[in-house]
């Protein structure tokens, strides 16, 4: 039996353990009236604000909005992978975005990862990869904290 590679196997858990937890937390059906409820989930996935403003990138990053359902904005850096990411990275945490996670997907000729940060009521999603030498392409979002019973979880 072949051996997947360590990207394809991490990149199978983060989507598996994604779409477990979409499934999860997806708003429960509502019953017809007179019909019995089952009882709602004990917590829930609070909706993002209908329409955010863009985030301040640095200086000559710009970004275009992508189609709904999927992120929200996405762009190019003209710089290699390495400072790309330090250079967002830096640049969101002097935004008051706290770093919290980061996940490498691939460490090939094709790096890509995703970093996680968090600011008030609200977590950034940033997904950085490598176009090519000198040209980094990056998307992110933004989601309302998870929500229990009306109070935040950290």
């Amino acid at each position: 039996m072949k051996k997947l590679p360590l990207f394809a196997v991490v990149f199978l858990l983060v989507f598996c353990g994604g779409t477990g937890l979409l499934l999860l937390l997806r708003e429960p059906a509502r019953p017809a009236a007179g019909q019995p409820s089952v009882g709602d989930r004990p917590f829930r996935r609070s909706p993002v604000q209908e329409t955010l403003p863009p985030l301040r990138l640095p200086p000559g990053v710009t970004a275009q909005r992508c189609a709904e359902n999927s992120w929200e904005y996405s762009g190019e850096i003209a710089a290699n992978f390495v400072s790309a990411r330090g250079r967002l990275s830096a640049w969101f945490q002097s935004q008051s975005w706290r770093p919290e996670k980061q996940i490498t997907l691939d460490e090939s000729l094709r790096p890509q990862v995703i970093l996680t940060f968090s600011s008030g009521k609200y977590e950034l999603t940033l997904l950085i990869w490598k176009i090519g030498t000198n040209r980094t392409g990056f998307s992110y979002r933004r989601e309302k904290k998870m929500e229990f019973e009306g109070e935040i979880i950290q």
